[in-house]
């Protein structure tokens, strides 16, 4: 998948700084430079005000829950995993997982 590795890079610098927002008594500013330094490639614009918009962790509910959306693709992962160990075409067996 293009940019696979970007898009997960990306998705794990928004969990780890929303982490680190909901733990750490340091301003976000601090918190956003520290993180970005161990996830992002190009590191952010001393103007950068992105933290101060980012609904998802400020209006949508998730408060250091952002990690889920990594969380989730670990588990389907996972899941479909039992499914390829009993064999994609072997009907009885992915029936009987399913069960």
């Amino acid at each position: 998948k293009y940019m696979a590795g970007s898009q997960m890079l990306r998705q794990l610098y928004f969990s780890a700084m929303d982490m680190e927002w909901h733990t750490s008594l340091d301003p976000w500013k601090t918190i956003m430079d520290r993180v970005a330094a161990e996830y992002t490639v190009l590191q952010p614009l001393p103007e950068d005000m992105f933290p101060c918009s980012f609904m998802h962790v400020w209006g949508g509910g998730y408060a250091a829950g952002y990690y889920s959306y990594k969380w989730a693709e670990v588990l389907a992962v996972d899941a479909f995993g039992a499914f390829e160990e009993a064999g994609l075409e072997n009907r009885d067996k992915l029936a009987e997982i399913g069960k």
